[in-house]
């Protein structure tokens, strides 16, 4: 199953749900393809794998963007590479460059916990 097709599939199952939002997003996808603008990333412990929830995610310019969810989920909205400092209590901070990829996925970023004193 092609690109494509997957988003069709998606947009009917989408109309089926009764979703007018969901099915326009991927009414549009089939149109214009993915978002290419998007970074989706999962922020989670190193070793565990346990999601890390309210991770303060910054610019280059100290400048906070987002934080991570409940899950350890995050968005960002950008059209170039973003060099970011990600930042949680007890935690390593994390310095990473991320760039939006066409067709979506998601990024894992994982950070190390510190040893308890």
């Amino acid at each position: 199953m092609n690109k494509h097709s997957l988003y069709k599939w998606f947009r009917r199952m989408a109309m089926l749900s009764g979703i007018p939002a969901l099915a326009l997003f991927f009414t549009t996808c089939c149109k214009y393809g993915a978002p290419k603008d998007r970074i989706l990333g999962w922020v989670h412990e190193k070793g565990t794998g346990e999601s890390i929830p309210e991770v303060l995610i910054q610019d280059e310019n100290g400048d906070s963007i987002t934080t991570t969810d409940q899950y350890g989920c995050f968005q960002l909205t950008t059209h170039h590479c973003v060099d970011l400092t990600l930042i949680k209590e007890g935690y390593q901070s994390k310095d990473t460059i991320l760039c939006p990829v066409t067709g979506a996925g998601s990024v894992d970023i994982a950070m190390q916990k510190l040893p308890e004193e």
